[in-house]
């Protein structure tokens, strides 16, 4: 199977590096999907650049019966007979700016389809929905054969707008209703396989409502490894590669500092590596490492090829919260739980591949509406990779800066050697005046009110500055508040005490008191444990360090 054989510029786990095409075998996977005689219906949700439409040209290419072009893969070695099955393949990336465009572009592709197929004087319909379900019928009527219906970015419409929420709601409504044309039963009896591909899943809020017709693959630990890198699969594909790429990066100056393949390959799976989708399988970043191993150099290729719409929307809207994002949530399989208008933070974020699963339980909620007991699971998040969690904070950055109005990133700089200078002298006023100035700044109708708020606004500065910043880190024995590592041994320790207004108490005499208490705290002997408790798992310091609290 060649690259040309697969058309698109979406290649994402088949690349050509040195003349010689890379491609992952994600034969045996599909095949599961195909067996049997049963009409079958299947959503995945993955990342950008993960490979979606990819999968669905192999399953194109596997319906058109040419078994040729898959010698060599697993599929050709299996049972499988490679039935002809006629394809209606549509995306709908195309532009969708207001439901009028949407509308008018979507008919327009479908009227395409038809018109190949020479079918567009058999086929009639004013609404999307209403053309779709006609085509359908008159493809079958012309192949005396049930069709296959692929469909891919089904949520570009929705997260392209998520700027205005009014437009993104109006091309949700009409998905729905160009989706719910797959539920009749005059259609859905002529359809033997359905595959929709899209990033998000909460798209799905109005698209899938009322009896559950999509088997959703995305957390499904038999499929976690279908898109992506495995293990096995890069050390089948790169293994062989490792010793001629570290020699082609020193030539090139880069990555002075690893000597042996095996370091070579640790630092790959630290940058690149980490993605789960609910199974033991975890997968390797396919975009980033067909870059690596082309241009012989480690940098941020996926996360320098685009961001999420509906990322970039919720970061301007609410900084603070990406800040100190929660990593843990409740993200039911159940997608019809999920609003467009009140989007959670870890899911956006796990949907958009910058987070990825760490852990999930399940345990035992009420139904909001009945009030029976039924059994959701929750999930624990985590960045998958350096490359993830370094872009994240940088981005972050740049979001709350802008958003809050603080000085240009060369000003930062500069008043972030300042607070270094003021942290290593331990000038507690000159500090105090830096963040007085900032808070100051920032305006009256962003500024929330509370310790958490102000505890945030502290840790986006500090980190908007440059500075490794750590909030509210557990040790075995206790917590501390804000940890910002100013070098490999010297660490400032921030105790946070905020001031409520007081009849009893001046503002002079309470901030007094507050202070002592925060001093208090820092001068036990705690503040040195709980430090040393998580110098490994946290910094990974094995030297002597140093506190300035």
């Amino acid at each position: 199977m060649t690259l040309k054989e697969l058309p698109g510029d979406d290649q994402s786990f088949a690349g050509i590096i040195d003349d010689n095409l890379l491609y992952a075998d994600k034969t045996g996977y599909i095949y599961e999907l195909l067996r049997g005689s049963k009409k079958k219906s299947y959503f995945l949700s993955r990342p950008r650049r993960f490979g979606k439409t990819l999968l669905l040209f192999t399953l194109a290419e596997l319906f058109s019966g040419n078994r040729e072009r898959f010698k060599g893969l697993w599929i050709d070695r299996s049972d499988y007979d490679f039935p002809r099955i006629p394809v209606l393949y549509l995306s709908l990336s195309q532009e969708s700016e207001s439901p009028a465009i949407l509308k008018a572009n979507l008919l327009g592709d479908l009227k395409r389809i038809a018109d190949k197929a020479n079918l567009a004087r058999k086929v009639e319909g004013i609404t999307p929905g209403a053309y779709f379900g006609n085509l359908v019928q008159a493809l079958t009527e012309e192949s005396k054969n049930e069709i296959a219906v692929l469909i891919d970015e089904y949520d570009a419409p929705v997260t392209r707008n998520m700027d205005n929420l009014k437009i993104a709601t109006a091309n949700a409504k009409i998905l729905h209703d160009f989706f719910a044309t797959l539920k009749k039963p005059e259609v859905s009896s002529l359809i033997r396989f359905t595959f929709i591909t899209g990033i998000t899943r909460y798209a799905l809020t109005s698209m899938d409502s009322g009896p559950n017709q999509l088997n959703d693959l995305s957390m499904d630990p038999k499929y976690a490894g279908l898109c992506g890198f495995t293990l096995a699969e890069f050390d089948s594909l790169f293994a062989d590669r490792l010793e001629s790429t570290l020699d082609n990066c020193k030539k090139i100056g880069h990555m002075k500092s690893i000597e042996t393949v095996e370091d070579l390959r640790a630092k790959i799976f630290r940058w690149y590596d980490g993605y789960n989708w609910g199974g033991e399988t975890r997968v390797l970043n396919p975009y980033s490492i067909l870059k690596f191993f082309k241009n012989n150099r480690f940098d941020y290729y996926w996360v320098k090829s685009g961001r999420p719409g509906p990322l970039t929307t919720l970061i301007s809207q609410r900084p603070l919260d990406f800040v100190r994002p929660n990593l843990d949530s409740n993200l039911s399989r159940d997608v019809r739980k999920t609003e467009l208008n009140n989007l959670e933070i870890a899911p956006v974020l796990f949907h958009s591949g910058y987070l990825t699963v760490d852990s999930i339980k399940q345990g035992e909620v009420a139904d909001p509406v009945t009030g029976e007991p039924e059994i959701e699971d929750s999930y624990s998040f985590r960045f998958p990779n350096f490359e993830v969690r370094r872009s994240y904070y940088s981005d972050c950055s740049d979001c709350f800066r802008v958003v809050l109005s603080l000085p240009s990133s060369d000003a930062l700089k500069t008043h972030g050697e300042r607070l270094k200078q003021a942290f290593l002298a331990r000038d507690a006023e000159a500090v105090s005046s830096m963040f007085s100035g900032f808070f100051s700044a920032i305006s009256y109708y962003q500024r929330q009110d509370g310790e958490k708020a102000f505890h945030g606004l502290i840790h986006g500065i500090l980190m908007a500055m440059g500075f490794k910043v750590r909030s509210e880190v557990s040790g075995s024995i206790g917590r501390l508040d804000l940890v910002v590592e100013l070098s490999e041994v010297i660490f400032v320790v921030i105790e946070l005490r905020y001031r409520r207004s007081s009849k009893k108490l001046s503002q002079l005499e309470e901030n007094a008191a507050l202070s002592s208490l925060a001093l208090k705290r820092l001068k036990t002997e705690e503040v040195d444990e709980i430090l040393a408790d998580i110098a490994m798992k946290t910094f990974d310091i094995t030297k002597k360090y140093q506190i300035l609290s």
